[in-house]
């Protein structure tokens, strides 16, 4: 059985909804996961890679077995055979712990609210958001 390396930062955190999927998996770490953006979509966030060092994440890190890494494909709605119609793709990252993975949010990030501080437990207490502006 091989264990994956994965690091959740929203709904699958310690304390929130799906946090049940990943009961039978070891964590290993909490950080921050810099150039990222993160995304307030009302039930969960979502993240997407900016290439700025001034943009983090807050993010839990965990070892998952191969099935839960499908079960949590599932709930991201990620289908590796169709990753342009995936609302969120897997994508590989570097960790304290190795390289593993991240789900990015897959579909345009225009009119979201983005979570400044990059914390989904903050935002879901105080949330603090501002309207993203698209370029034009």
């Amino acid at each position: 059985m091989s264990l994956n390396i994965v690091a959740v930062y929203g709904s699958l955190r310690s304390g929130f909804d799906n946090h049940e999927l990943l009961l039978n998996s070891q964590p290993i770490g909490k950080g921050w996961l810099t150039g990222y953006r993160m995304g307030n979509f009302g039930d969960f966030p979502g993240v997407i890679f900016t290439h700025e060092d001034n943009q983090r994440v807050r993010v839990e890190w965990y070892k998952v077995t191969d099935s839960t890494l499908e079960a949590m494909d599932r709930l991201e709605e990620y289908d590796p055979n169709a990753p342009d119609s995936s609302l969120f793709i897997r994508k590989k990252v570097q960790s304290p712990y190795g390289k593993g993975w991240i789900y990015v949010y897959n579909q345009p990030f225009h009119d979201v609210d983005v979570i400044e501080y990059g914390d989904w437990e903050r935002a879901a207490i105080h949330p603090v958001v501002h309207r993203e502006i698209p370029v034009v």
